[in-house]
């Protein structure tokens, strides 16, 4: 926070909270960024979403943390002079805002805040599609789904064998022909990383049917046998 003073009027301007994002059950540590003077006693003070959820002074040996990270193992203060929160083990519960703010004791104190920090923590996508292989006829339909475990939520792109991309975790393809035949990709992105899975689809071979047999094998004969009607007929 700044503040900022025109003409005896005191301006309060929030500065934007910084980025981060963090894969669930990595370990994490937001520095307190607010300089501290050499040899004064000093007390720090961690914020979750504006809320206290750590309180230490300086000439004390551990800090005190309340909330969720009461009694929580693997969180800690750290650095020389103490004031960095470190999270181990995050959960998608911790995701949030983060802020310290110190107050020095004795001549000279200061007191401020620090960095903000909002932190995110995901999950990378984990891809699955229902259904496929698939083998289908000319002019039948094939309906697909893709489904991604992640956090947060995916979005889903379809890549077809033609390279024609289609937008969504549902895939509908009607009347196929010999040219649907390949390759399908789903592609799952969540902001914080990517993953894709893939579906084959063949086609059936076209079975002729027995009339049509009939008619495709026995064109050759009947040219035989007009031929041998007509030939004496030429030779005479």
């Amino acid at each position: 926070m700044l503040l900022r003073v025109f003409l005896g009027l005191v301006v309060v301007v929030a500065a934007a909270a910084l980025d981060i994002g963090v894969q669930r059950g990595q370990d994490h540590t937001f520095q307190c960024d607010f300089p501290i003077a050499s040899g004064l006693t000093y007390v720090v003070n961690w914020y979750k979403d504006g809320t206290d959820i750590m309180n230490y002074l300086s000439t004390e040996d551990e800090p005190t943390f309340t909330g969720d990270f009461e009694d929580r193992p693997g969180v800690q203060l750290a650095g020389s002079p103490r004031k960095d929160l470190v999270i181990q083990n995050l959960q998608i519960a911790d995701a949030g805002e983060y802020h310290c703010s110190v107050t020095e004791l004795g001549a000279g104190a200061q007191s401020g805040d620090g960095t903000m920090y909002q932190l995110m923590v995901f999950d990378l996508p984990s891809v699955t599609i229902s259904g496929g292989p698939y083998e289908l006829g000319e002019g039948e339909s094939m309906t697909t789904i893709c489904r991604a475990n992640s956090h947060p939520p995916s979005n889903f792109t379809w890549t077809l064998p033609s390279g024609d991309v289609s937008e969504g975790a549902s895939l509908q393809i009607k009347n196929m022909t010999l040219a649907d035949a390949g390759t399908y990709r789903c592609t799952a992105d969540n902001g914080y990383g990517s993953a894709y899975e893939t579906v084959q689809v063949t086609m059936k071979e076209k079975v002729i049917g027995g009339s049509d047999v009939m008619r495709v094998q026995g064109l050759p004969v009947m040219l035989l046998l007009i031929a041998s009607l007509l030939l004496p007929v030429f030779l005479s």
